[in-house]
């Protein structure tokens, strides 16, 4: 579904990603893991054309989408939740879902009815919330919400970029059990996490990305039992 090659990120002349290459295959959980600065951000960006590359290409279902406009990339099927939530504080949960069905073409306010009110059986606390500022929200629910807004064009990729960070860890796992849900409705999941066991506990395969390259990769179980990475992110 996905396939990244050689791709390449710099900033103020600093590589944050040196030739990275991985691929993602329809409906598995890929998780990118490693330590903060990495480049892992760097390169969910990059995919989406938030962050211009430096070299490379990205194709999609077959298709390259190295140099797409972002907004075409969404309504290609490409859905990136980022880091930080990024909600609209002063804006109700609904209001905050309705902009993340901007940019649909056909099916009308009926299709982004029938989108939200799958959000809302995902999420039952945002159902509870909807007429709610986003901004009064807890931190998990808001993580929630930034969640649904990226499933309200229906896409058949979401990009998460570290949906556990700062979240109390009993909301961790319940950030994770969604997303095992997320893929059981036929979605293909790219995560990066800083959390590294329990993305390797939900992943199919895994890559460890170090100071911009890939280091590792392999099955998710694997990589869980490999003294390098029991050692440098598991705490073993």
């Amino acid at each position: 579904m996905l396939e990244v090659e050689n791709l390449r990120v710099h900033y103020c002349g600093i590589r944050a990603v040196k030739d990275v290459t991985f691929r993602v295959t329809d409906r598995e959980i890929v998780a990118v893991i490693g330590s903060n600065g990495a480049g892992k951000s760097s390169s969910l960006m990059s995919i989406s054309n938030v962050v211009r590359k430096a070299g490379g290409a990205v194709r999609f279902a077959g298709q390259d989408i190295t140099s797409a406009d972002p907004a075409d990339i969404v309504r290609l099927g490409i859905g990136h939740v980022p880091e930080g939530r990024h909600i609209f504080p002063f804006l109700t949960v609904e209001e905050n879902l309705i902009l993340g069905d901007t940019g649909r073409t056909g099916g009308g306010s009926g299709r982004a009815n029938a989108s939200m009110e799958m959000v809302y059986s995902l999420f039952p606390r945002l159902a509870d919330r909807r007429r709610q500022p986003g901004g009064t929200l807890s931190g998990g629910e808001q993580q929630m919400l930034a969640i649904g807004r990226g499933l309200m064009l229906d896409p058949k990729l979401l990009m998460f970029d570290e949906p556990s960070l700062g979240l109390a860890p009993i909301v961790v796992e319940e950030i994770f059990d969604l997303l095992l849900k997320i893929r059981a409705m036929g979605k293909t999941i790219l995560l990066v996490e800083q959390n590294a066991n329990m993305a390797l506990q939900i992943a199919d395969r895994a890559y460890v990305i170090e100071t911009g390259r890939i280091a590792l990769s392999g099955k998710a179980a694997d990589l869980r039992h490999d003294p390098k990475v029991a050692s440098a992110y598991l705490g073993i």
